[in-house]
């Protein structure tokens, strides 16, 4: 197994589990519990990923991880902002506080608003398809087409009601 399968394999594991998560606390009564625990396991899963990718790949070198995001977005699109590593830290930030709060709080986590949910459901949507479908190795997009439509589908934030937001 070469560094490069570690590096990509627990983030194609966390695409799973996030993609598990939402559909799961979305599509099946009861499943709070269980859906909380793949949702934890999926953030630590990307944060395995975010260090063994520091460790294995960029030698703890952050101006080498964010020479490669650049590059990579350059790759695909023509150029590449600096900041785009830090989109992904702060998503990472989010997903983590999203968990401690269902884990402190899960009353409080399950009646947050709508307004709030689509919003998540939105952003976190948006990093997976950059993540693991637009940046993502041809095996990574088998895994990540079929997640992103996955949660897509489950998500009654990401389609018409006929709820009050």
């Amino acid at each position: 197994m070469t560094s490069l399968t570690l590096v990509r394999g627990t983030m194609l594991l966390a695409t799973i589990a996030w993609a598990a998560g939402e559909v799961l606390v979305r599509r099946t009564p009861g499943s709070d519990r269980l859906a909380r625990g793949i949702w934890t396991a999926g953030i630590a899963l990307a944060i395995v990923h975010v260090v063994l990718a520091f460790e294995l790949v960029y030698a703890w070198n952050h101006e080498a991880a964010v020479a490669a995001t650049v590059a990579q977005a350059a790759d695909r699109f023509g150029w590449g902002p600096r900041g785009g590593i830090y989109a992904n830290y702060a998503f990472l930030a989010w997903w983590l506080a999203d968990v401690a709060w269902w884990w402190i709080d899960p009353a409080s986590h399950r009646s947050r608003s709508r307004r709030f949910e689509t919003v998540r459901t939105v952003l976190f949507t948006f990093m997976f398809v950059n993540g693991a479908v637009v940046f993502a190795s041809p095996a990574g997009r088998l895994v990540g087409v079929p997640a992103v439509a996955a949660v897509l589908l489950a998500s009654p934030s990401l389609r018409r009601s006929s709820v009050p937001a």
